[in-house]
């Protein structure tokens, strides 16, 4: 396997703590915050609404999870917003007043251990949980529910962030080990996996209590995040596998569930506390800012309201990244309301970014020399986008690309080299 040494230079040092972020005096909530679900909404503008009460659900309840007020009060409007990755989509604008069910309660814990493995993922559903563990989000509830038809499962569970010029991931594991170990137990139940596995950064202070397991099989592997990319999918699988050789550790496949520490946290808070998704931790950074920090926002506040927070602009921004530099999106204002998948805001100037006018192929063979995957991402761009004829088997090599992105970053002619894969 291929990887690269230093791909990114971490900017800032690892948060010790997060901070609360200050509470919208509006949110706005798009409806629509894992794969391409249809969704549909009960109220209508001037109904009052509760903190965490369900205001849309799936229309069909096993493709979605629910979505949640994140504040108390009044549905000022129900309109189309655009959402972080550029589509539009409805959404309830929420003004808000009220007490607040969940926020400064101190609320009771239940032992999800006498749950059963049909009430554990109704409240995965109920309580709105996605996983967020690859690009594309999508329902915990619904994942699950489609891997219980694989023979060979187990949970893994990625401890640090898969792009490197992000911390929310790494931050949440180091934070709250004891609430993300017991998240991924909860859906090693749900999921009836046969083991659990933990990727911890080779160089990693994170000290997990095994007093949790019970009879659960465990693993731990070490991950050199000093290489890149190391944390997708197929480069976990290549780990445990060499870690894990004549061990029943080494039957993981692409079918096991893959967690990262947010779904984790998520999990517990649900089952555990009974708190739905209503909140994300979010990475807030970059030169463009006077100040950055980790912060813990509501669901549907906006990027400028975190922007402001952090004493506003001292450059103005010729890009905002949204999850992180190299496999991240770029936010088109800064109206767009915080989701369920956003992980991290990265605010540029202009000297910082390439020049990045497209052009046509080279053939120059970097994207293939630098895949981690060996793959062909030139041949593959020039079928898709061309029309170029490739036999089925190597069109059938997409199915391999972990979308690190790599690709992207040599590219000479600037091609959308893994955007076009992901779409193949």
């Amino acid at each position: 396997m291929k990887t690269v040494n230093n791909f990114v230079l971490p900017g800032h040092p690892m948060f010790q703590d997060s901070v609360r972020a200050f509470l919208p005096r509006k949110v706005v909530i798009p409806f629509r915050q894992s794969s391409e679900a249809e969704y549909s909404c009960g109220f209508q503008p001037g109904d009052i609404v509760r903190e965490g009460q369900i205001i849309a659900s799936p229309k069909n309840f096993a493709d979605g999870a629910n979505i949640h007020s994140s504040v108390p009060g009044k549905i000022l409007s129900i309109f189309k917003c655009t959402l972080p990755n550029g589509t539009l989509g409805n959404a309830a604008e929420i003004s808000t007043d009220g007490a607040f069910s969940y926020l400064g309660k101190k609320l009771p814990s239940v032992d999800w251990n006498f749950l059963n493995t049909e009430t554990l993922l109704e409240e995965f559903k109920v309580k709105g949980i996605v996983n967020t563990f690859r690009k594309k989000t999508e329902s915990l509830c619904a994942q699950i529910t489609r891997g219980n038809l694989v023979k060979e499962r187990f949970v893994i569970v990625r401890m640090f962030d898969e792009d490197p010029s992000r911390f929310t991931d790494s931050f949440i594991a180091k934070k709250f080990t004891s609430e993300v170990v017991q998240g991924a137990l909860i859906c090693c139940k749900a999921f009836s996996a046969k083991g659990i596995v933990f990727a911890l950064p080779k160089k990693s202070d994170i000290e997990i209590s095994t007093e949790f397991f019970g009879n659960v099989p465990f693993l731990f592997v070490n991950a050199d995040t000093e290489k890149y990319p190391c944390g997708f999918m197929q480069n976990l699988l290549r780990t445990i596998r060499n870690a894990s050789k004549n061990s029943e550790f080494s039957k993981v496949n692409s079918k096991c569930l893959f967690l990262d520490p947010e779904t984790a946290l998520s999990v517990f808070e649900a089952v555990v506390k009974g708190i739905p998704v209503i909140e994300r931790y979010v990475h807030v950074h970059g030169s463009c800012l006077k100040s950055v920090g980790m912060f813990k926002a509501r669901i549907g506040a906006s990027i400028k309201s975190l922007v402001e927070q952090c004493g506003g602009f001292k450059i103005s921004p010729s890009k905002i990244v949204v999850n992180g530099m190299i496999t991240g999106m770029v936010a088109s204002t800064l109206d767009i309301p915080i989701t369920k998948s956003i992980k991290s805001l990265e605010f540029v100037p202009a000297t910082e970014l390439c020049v990045q006018d497209e052009k046509n192929c080279i053939r120059c063979g970097k994207c293939r020399n630098v895949c981690p995957e060996g793959l062909s991402p030139d041949l593959l761009y020039k079928h898709l986008v061309e029309n170029y004829h490739l036999p089925k088997e190597l069109c059938a090599t997409s199915f391999l690309c972990s979308h690190c992105s790599v690709c992207n970053s040599v590219c000479p002619s600037r091609l959308p080299l893994s955007q076009t894969i992901a779409l193949l």
